[in-house]
């Protein structure tokens, strides 16, 4: 039996492990809900909810090419066990995927089953290898989707379509109202109405909270869940820029390739938890308190709290919030980050393991040069007339904009029903700037460049 096992694929177009399955007889689409991975890892209940609304449309595609889509509850290993007693013989069809290489590889060796894996293998290779390999892979034709998907007349029964069953999975965390849908329609259509006129923007935008969620390409989530592959995306990106008559056109389209390239290059490496003896020298004695305020966006300053606030409603941030709440977290407050870590990757709804624990490295110090960040500073550069913070923060929306970023300064501040801050926020800036240079005049902190990044990324796409 041909078994599809889908993953972070949830999609029918250039999906070759489903193509191939397909020409080569009946097929059987599999997706695994495996309790111990949403139990253990940050997936949350938004994860949660994008994963159904993804499978929903994938289960509509599959069947209008007369093949079904099935679900199954528990840990991998113990569903292809079933598989395998059921039809004797199984051969399995998957993308090349970090999570399912190990498992699927080793189960279907140590059961002397067939594993196709299609992809390219672009992991532990050098850059030059890594550029030629991906360039090559991007630029071959998309795989096509089948004309007929051919259903098994036996099924087993630990297998399911109705999507009803997954009512009675229990999560962790809330859903959304406000965040992106999942599935493969929603991603096309977004793709093309970056490409129909919203990226002309995107450079300009970057780092503006409101203008960015309108200019930004918004494909993280499609591209973590698979909605979409990456190679659609280049290729339709890549034509048009080909026919932009404006360079400034071009420019953007370029940038935004650039940075999709890049994240396709931090999926591909292995990530270490760096433990960095100088920087855990400087670290405060666990806050409880200042986690919580921090993470429900009452910390007393705007633009944390309205960055925190816009995360927790909506499930998205551009790079330069997610820089700034990690690195007031990390490098001014001084706490540790691993907790951190975890309560944002179970709110961004594009979290993908690799591309996540890069950027905290990168933000707290653990890559390259640590950044401390002036809050009250970096929100006026970021939201100066203070919109992205009135929106978000009900309590100031019509506080005179003079006072936007130091709202502790207005003269009836205590009636405004707003938090007051924490911590002096030019004092722990202090601090921490002076704990950091101690650092540096010790000679510790010094990081090696891994090869082929660059000290600073952004996968803002």
């Amino acid at each position: 039996m041909n078994i599809v096992l889908f993953n972070n694929d949830l999609r029918i177009s250039d999906h070759q492990p489903l193509t191939e399955a397909a020409r080569a007889g009946e097929v059987l689409p599999v997706y695994v809900f495996e309790p111990s991975q949403w139990k253990e890892t940050p997936l949350s209940a938004r994860h949660f909810q994008f994963v159904v609304e993804s499978l929903e449309e994938l289960s509509q595609s599959i069947e209008e090419k007369g093949g079904k889509l099935l679900v199954a509850i528990d840990e991998l290993e113990t569903v292809l066990g079933k598989l395998l007693d059921t039809y004797d013989s199984i051969n399995l069809f998957a993308h090349n995927d970090n999570r399912l290489k190990d498992k699927v590889g080793g189960w279907a060796k140590q059961n002397q089953q067939l594993l196709f894996s299609f992809g390219s293998d672009l992991e532990n290779i050098s850059v030059k290898l890594f550029n030629n390999r991906l360039n090559s892979y991007l630029k071959e034709p998309i795989a096509e989707v089948p004309n007929r998907i051919d259903v098994p007349s036996k099924i087993p029964d630990f297998l399911f379509a109705d999507f009803k069953k997954l009512n009675n999975f229990r999560v962790k965390g809330s859903k959304i109202r406000f965040g992106q849908q999942g599935g493969e329609m929603k991603a096309i259509e977004t793709l093309d109405s970056f490409l129909e006129g919203r990226f002309t923007n995107y450079i300009e935008n970057q780092q503006k909270p409101l203008p960015s969620s309108l200019s930004s390409s918004r494909l993280s989530a499609y591209i973590t869940w698979g909605n979409i592959s990456v190679r659609t995306i280049y290729q339709k990106t890549d034509e048009k820029l080909q026919a932009c008559e404006l360079e400034e056109d071009k420019i953007q389209l370029a940038e935004f390739l650039s940075k999709l390239t890049a994240r396709v290059n931090i999926c591909s490496m292995k990530i270490e938890h760096q433990q960095l003896g100088d920087v855990r020298e400087i670290k405060r004695e666990w806050n409880e308190e200042w986690f919580q305020r921090w993470l429900q966006g009452r910390t007393g300053i705007p633009i944390i709290d309205a960055a925190m606030r816009s995360l927790d409603k909506t499930g998205w941030m551009n790079f330069s919030l997610r820089a700034m709440v990690t690195s007031f977290f990390a490098n001014t407050l001084l706490l540790d980050e691993q907790k951190l870590s975890a309560a944002l990757a179970e709110l961004y709804l594009d979290y993908e393991p690799a591309v996540h624990d890069f950027y905290i490295q990168q933000q707290s110090g653990m890559k390259g040069k640590m950044k401390i960040i002036d809050p009250v500073k970096i929100g006026r550069q970021l939201d100066p007339d203070g919109t992205f913070i009135r929106r978000y923060i009900p309590e100031l929306s019509k506080l005179p904009d003079g006072y936007i970023h130091e709202p502790w300064l207005y003269p009836a501040f205590y009636q405004l029903g707003y938090e007051a801050p924490m911590v002096d926020v030019k004092k722990a800036y202090k601090n921490a700037r002076l704990q950091h240079q101690a650092i540096e005049k010790k000679g510790k902190s010094g990081r090696k460049k891994e090869e082929g990044q660059t000290e600073q990324l952004s996968f803002d796409i």
